[in-house]
Parts: structure tokens; C-alpha cells; sequence
């Protein structure tokens, strides 16, 4: 059987499993090699990345920012010239450990400041726009596991869809079990005994060994007792949660995926963005002490990103406009913790904004290499080069 078969047929079943979780029914499971995870935050409205690694040295930044700079006063200083938003406190452990990598002016060729059409160049790995699947998504079909990743989250992003499928996303892990009306479970077992054969049989098959997987991991997700203290009122936090769940749970998913959103601040950019970059914080604090207690940090890596950065000069609303280069950052126990990359020279900028010097294909092909073991150019369909950020 060719495997675009198989994931057609993988979907049918799916599709006849009502409600059933596709992340428990992996029908090629296999998890990465070593076990190791790799989780994706999307930044989502374009983060900004001068007010989140801040420039305090340099008099251009707070010109150009005469009401939204982050005060020296205020930045928490992780060099002498640059230093994190103080909403980031919480990081500076993971900094002090060593953990946090922070990757600056990352961006792509020919930059685009439309929010759909760079969020898709970004899912996509592809500047040109033209391709239309996503990334993670073609990891799945390379390694022929439609179940290799999965979604926190509402719809699935682009980034783990391709034309042959899409990669599950789920809201809330508890939600997702089979149900069967009362009374109909004799039925639904005698349906499931009747002989089949051809796609029939498999999609029978199929569906048997999902009614196990999900019966054994909402057993392993019962299990699960969190080692650490979740922020409140924090929805960012409460998703890493259910993203803890499912590793300690051990479903075998290579790629984990979420958002925190909205980060297009045109006005009032400090209350906005100091919100969302405290929920941030706080919220992967917790979420890799909570790895640490489950003896899992060590298998655990985080990579986020925004569609772009914003413009250097602020706007007449206290924001900040759709710009061009920005702020990654990995954190975990296998990342070199440090500053990666120039600082962006401010003196010499591209029509208002950040001029992107690394490509963000390297730090995706960095992920894919050395920390999943997957070869990057067959995901990315080349070669792309990056500081070395990973151990």
C-alpha cells in the first residue's frame, strides 16, 4: 500500500471513529529517535523584537521611542547592551542556567508585512508563497505518521497541513475519548466483529487499535500529576499544560504546537505587549519545572516565533507598526544559552525597519538536524545555515 493511501484511509477511519482523538490513534506510531520533542510557540500579530531583547545602549532605540521604550531603568540586562523586557523576568532562570537562546533579526528574503500572506511564509518554509503545505506537515508525510504532531489549540494551523492531510488539533485533552450512547455498546462491538476485507478490513483494523491507544493514554493521561504550579487566569499556560500532559503521557508525538496571541500592538503597545510577554514567562516557567519534576527536560525543546517584527520608529498611538526582521528564541536543557546573531544596527535600517541577517530555514533546519534528527533538506528542500544554538 503507498503511503498517501494510507493516510487517506487512515482519515476514513478516523472520520468513522467519531469524536475519537487522532493524536491516540497513531497507526504508524513510532515516536522520534530518542524521544525527544520539539515544541512550537507561534507568536501570533508580530511580536516586537526591540522591545522584547531591548538595545538599552543605544540612543537610536529610545529617539525613535520616545513614550514605548523599555527604561534602562526597567530592562533586565543580560549584557551591556542588551537586555530582556521586564515582563521576561521569569526567563532569567532558564538564562542563568544557560537555556535561553535568543536569535536576533531573523526574517527571510523579499520581506512581506501582510500578517496572512507572512504567517503562511513562515508555515509554509517558503518565502516564494508558493507552496501551500505546511512544514510540520511534511514531516508527517516523509515519515509516513499522519500522527506525528499535534495542535494545541482551535483550528489547525497551516503549518501542519499539507494537501494529503492535516495534522489533529484538540482544545482540551479530557474532551477526547470515545463516548458511546448508552445501551449501544453491544452493538457498536458487534458491527466492530463483522468480517470485512480490503479497505473495509483495514479501516476495522484501524479503528480497533485507536479504541486501544485511546484507552490506554487517557489511562496514562489519568496518571498525570503536575509538577508545577500553573499561573491563573493565564489560557498561554493552561495550553502548555495540556501540552505537559502529553508528553509525560508518552503519545509519541515528535512535534508539539501552540499560540499566544495578539501580539499586533499599532496602539497602547506597552500594556498590550507587557500583558502577553508576562503570560509568556511565566507560563514556559512553569511549564519546563513541571518537565524537570517528570524527569522529561532533558527530552524537551521550545522554539517561538512571530510573522515579523515591528517597525523601529513608534506610531502616533503608542504602537508600533507591521515591520520586518525579529526575536526567536529556544529555551530547554539541550539549547546553548546565549545571544545569537548582530544586533540590529539602527542607524541603517530597510525603509523604517529591521534588516533580517538570519534566515528563520536555519533555525528550523537546526531543530530538524540536531535536535529531531530529521534531514532538514528533505523537509526544507535545502540547506539553510544558522548559528549553532543547540548542544
Amino acid at each position: 500500500m503507498k503511503r498517501r493511501e494510507f493516510m487517506k484511509l487512515s482519515s476514513l477511519a478516523l472520520a468513522l471513529t467519531s469524536g475519537m482523538p487522532q493524536f491516540l490513534a497513531r497507526a504508524a506510531a513510532k515516536a522520534a529517535e530518542g524521544g525527544k520533542r520539539l515544541v512550537v510557540i507561534q507568536l501570533s500579530g508580530g511580536n516586537d523584537g526591540l522591545n522584547t531583547l531591548v538595545p538599552y545602549s543605544n540612543g537610536a532605540y529610545y529617539a525613535a521611542r520616545p513614550h514605548i521604550a523599555v527604561s534602562k531603568q526597567e530592562v533586565l540586562s543580560l549584557n551591556a547592551d542588551l537586555g530582556l523586557h521586564p515582563s521576561l523576568k521569569p526567563l532569567l532562570t532558564l538564562w542563568d542556567a544557560g537555556q535561553l537562546a535568543l536569535l536576533e533579526s531573523v526574517g527571510y528574503p523579499n520581506p512581506n508585512r501582510s500578517h496572512f500572506a507572512s504567517m503562511a511564509i513562515w508555515h509554509s518554509a517558503d518565502p516564494s508563497g508558493a507552496d501551500k503545505e505546511g512544514w510540520i506537515g511534511r514531516i508527517a508525510e516523509k515519515l509516513g505518521d499522519p500522527f506525528c504532531a499535534t495542535n494545541i489549540g482551535g483550528i489547525t494551523p497551516l503549518a501542519l497541513r499539507t494537501s494529503e492531510l492535516i495534522l489533529p488539533s484538540v482544545n482540551n485533552l479530557d474532551s477526547f475519548q470515545l463516548k458511546l450512547p448508552k445501551g449501544t455498546e453491544a452493538s457498536y462491538q458487534g458491527v466492530m466483529s463483522l468480517p470485512r476485507r480490503g479497505e473495509a478490513f483495514f479501516v476495522a483494523q484501524a479503528t480497533r487499535q485507536m479504541m486501544s491507544n485511546t484507552a490506554r493514554v487517557q489511562k496514562n493521561l489519568s496518571k498525570y500529576k503536575s509538577g508545577s504550579s500553573y499561573p491563573e487566569n493565564n489560557k498561554f499556560a493552561a495550553k502548555l499544560r495540556e501540552l505537559a500532559r502529553l508528553i509525560a503521557a508518552d503519545t509519541g508525538q515528535s512535534i508539539l504546537y501552540t499560540d499566544l496571541g495578539s501580539f499586533d500592538t499599532h496602539a497602547s503597545q506597552r500594556a498590550q505587549q507587557d500583558m502577553l510577554l508576562g503570560d509568556l514567562s511565566s507560563g514556559l516557567l512553569a511549564f519546563m519545572y513541571d518537565l524537570k519534576v517528570q524527569g522529561l527536560e532533558d527530552k524537551v525543546m521550545v522554539i517561538a516565533f512571530s510573522e515579523f517584527g515591528r517597525r523601529v520608529a513608534e506610531n502616533d498611538s503608542g504602537g508600533t507598526d507591521h515591520g520586518k526582521g525579529g526575536v526567536m528564541f529556544a529555551l530547554g536543557k539541550g539549547v546553548r544559552g546565549g545571544i545569537y546573531g548582530a544586533s540590529p544596527d539602527l542607524e541603517k535600517l530597510s525603509d523604517g525597519d529591521i534588516s533580517y541577517q538570519q534566515d528563520f530555514r536555519g533555525i528550523y533546519a537546526q531543530a530538524l538536524d540536531n535536535w529531531l534528527g530529521i534531514p532538514s533538506s528533505d523537509i526544507l528542500g535545502a540547506k539553510f545555515d544558522a548559528p549553532r544554538f543547540i548542544s
